[in-house]
């Protein structure tokens, strides 16, 4: 029989930290002693174990304690795919999107299938980016549509949203061809775009109604086969 391990521990400060991995303002805090029941507790999410570490990459185990588990929250958001933000000014956890702060749709809606000449920036790697207009592009998805052979990038959706917006423009230094960008809705093309090389970049709001997955393609308008034209699409984002 494993044995349980009881120990008495500050409530507040310790906890907060505890579950958090951040440090928390001294005004903020009301503290209390409580009997934590430490026995080995596992958290298993989807089927995969998670090993619950707090900011600094430090083990933090889960325990027990008046027949409430508590769970570091900072693991578990990022086990689900989740960012977790501490905001000490008003003692809150966020898990997911916070008040004011940019969402990464790149990290947290990137292309679930591209074409071979598709690539993507992720913001990643600082090294790694697309010219565009003479600005280097860290995210986002540079695609190579050649004479019937088309680039393509695929999001899988979810059924989730109303609209996709994103900016496109030619990459600096690729041939210089007039390309048409298809959008497909759920496998039917739902609209299409004649965009040249010589264009300004310009920004393109799409209707989803929540479609369970997008597909733009781009494909040369003129040209030869294995001559291709690169577009590059940024600054993606879903409502």
């Amino acid at each position: 029989m494993k044995k349980t391990l009881r120990k008495r521990i500050l409530a507040g400060t310790a906890v907060v930290a505890l579950l958090c991995g951040t440090a928390v303002a001294a005004s903020t805090v009301t503290t209390k002693m409580i009997e934590a029941n430490y026995m080995g507790i596992k958290i298993v999410v989807d089927g995969v174990e998670v090993t619950p570490k707090d900011a600094n990459g430090k083990v933090v185990e889960p325990f027990a304690s008046s027949g409430t588990t508590y769970l570091p929250v900072r693991a578990i958001g990022e086990a689900l795919g989740k960012e977790v933000t501490w905001d000490g000014s008003t003692a809150t956890v966020y898990v997911g999107e916070a008040p004011g702060q940019a969402t990464d749709w790149m990290k947290k809606l990137p292309p679930y299938q591209v074409s071979t000449n598709t690539k993507i920036f992720d913001g990643s790697d600082p090294k790694s980016y697309m010219t565009i207009s003479g600005n280097k592009i860290a995210q986002g998805v540079q695609m190579s549509g050649g004479y019937k052979n088309e680039g393509y990038a695929i999001w899988n959706t979810n059924l989730q949203y109303d609209t996709m917006t994103f900016t496109i423009g030619h990459v600096d230094g690729s041939k210089e061809y007039k390309i048409s960008l298809d959008v497909y809705l759920d496998g039917e093309l739902a609209e299409t775009y004649t965009i040249d090389w010589s264009d300004a970049p310009q920004t393109i709001t799409i209707p989803l109604d929540h479609a369970a997955n997008v597909r733009l393609e781009t494909l040369n308008v003129e040209g030869t086969s294995g001559w291709n034209h690169e577009f590059g699409i940024y600054d993606i984002s879903f409502s």
